[in-house]
């Protein structure tokens, strides 16, 4: 995967709000720590700055939902 123009977070949070925005994201494991990456566009930074602002604006339940996946991912990927 190249690496320019990859925005890179840890933050599941962030990454279960982008998910519901119809951002896709690949896993990568290094050690016990999981990065999620993003191909980089101002689009997905737009949203990046709504979300850490509190400005961004989602279904509830779809967040929730989004989280939860996310974490059933990361613990049957152990």
């Amino acid at each position: 995967m190249e690496e320019n123009n990859k925005y890179k977070t840890s933050d599941l949070y962030l990454t279960a709000y982008l998910k519901i925005k119809n951002f896709k994201y690949k896993v990568e494991k290094n050690n016990k720590k999981y990065t999620f990456i993003f191909d980089e566009n101002e689009n997905l930074i737009n949203e990046v700055d709504n979300y850490l602002t509190e400005n961004g604006g989602c279904d509830p339940l779809l967040y929730a939902n989004a989280i939860k996946n996310l974490k059933n991912f990361l613990y049957n990927k152990k």
